[in-house]
């Protein structure tokens, strides 16, 4: 089961009404959960977006609409979410060139009929799952420069990285790898949740500390790597909120 937010975009009530009846049926053929919102123009579709920061995994937009055609908000629906999946309604076939130009997934010709719809939203759900996977995929690993090319690191392995004159080394339990990038280079891929400096000349998986001291940083297996001043009063006190969170789960 996968769940799928949708937005309809259309100046036509009845079609809207037709489409999330059609929908009714596809949920209930394939056990996917779909969350629907629908729209009457392609201003009220942006100014939902820009105020509460939504956005959904499908688009499903009429062509010929008032204020702006659906290829053009199409073009700026692009523009924000280069990922989304945008597809096409229209009562004109003489519109399937923008579509394709707006990189629409798909272009139906009204009256829809549920068929045409159905394959329509499982090539959908393929598109929209492969973008989850490589947005996955980037969180859980980094790839990294190295003399031979490239090398994926899966990031939770990563102990440290330390600045060695232009290029950085990433520590692992079962190696180093030298790469040649910087060190900002590097941080700047990293999950900022999991990764943080603590020198100018290192950066600490903030999972792997066992002890913030005045000077250095503890990890397991009796490493340790300097800290600086400007760094050792955030990293303490996470590192102690960390450990009373801890004990809390335990009692």
């Amino acid at each position: 089961m996968q769940q799928f937010r949708l937005a309809i975009c259309d100046d036509e009530e009845y079609f809207i009404e037709d489409i999330r009846q059609y929908l009714k049926a596809y949920i209930s053929e394939t056990e996917n959960e779909m969350l629907v919102d629908a729209y009457h123009s392609g201003n009220e579709l942006l100014e939902v977006l820009e105020q509460v920061e939504k956005s959904y995994d499908i688009y499903l937009l009429d062509v010929d609409m008032p204020q702006m055609r659906g290829t053009d908000l199409a073009k700026e629906l692009r523009q924000r979410y280069p990922m989304a999946v945008i597809c096409f309604v229209t009562a004109y076939e003489e519109y399937a060139y923008e579509a394709f130009q707006a990189e629409a997934l798909g272009y139906l010709i009204k009256p829809v009929k549920y068929t045409e719809l159905r394959h329509l939203l499982n090539r959908c759900a393929i598109q929209v799952q492969y973008c989850k996977d490589a947005d996955a995929a980037k969180e859980r690993y980094l790839e990294v420069k190295t003399n031979r090319g490239s090398a994926l690191l899966e990031m939770k392995d990563i102990l440290y990285i330390e600045k060695r004159r232009n290029q950085c080394v990433f520590h692992m339990d079962d190696g180093e790898l030298v790469s040649y990038m910087t060190l900002q280079e590097a941080y700047e891929k990293l999950d900022k949740n999991m990764f943080f400096y603590v020198h100018q000349g290192y950066i600490v998986n903030f999972a792997q500390i066992r002890e913030v001291k005045m000077k250095v940083v503890c990890l397991g297996n009796n490493r340790e790597i300097p800290i600086s001043r400007k760094y050792h009063s955030k990293m303490r006190e996470m590192h102690l909120n960390k450990i009373m969170r801890l004990r809390a789960q335990n009692e």
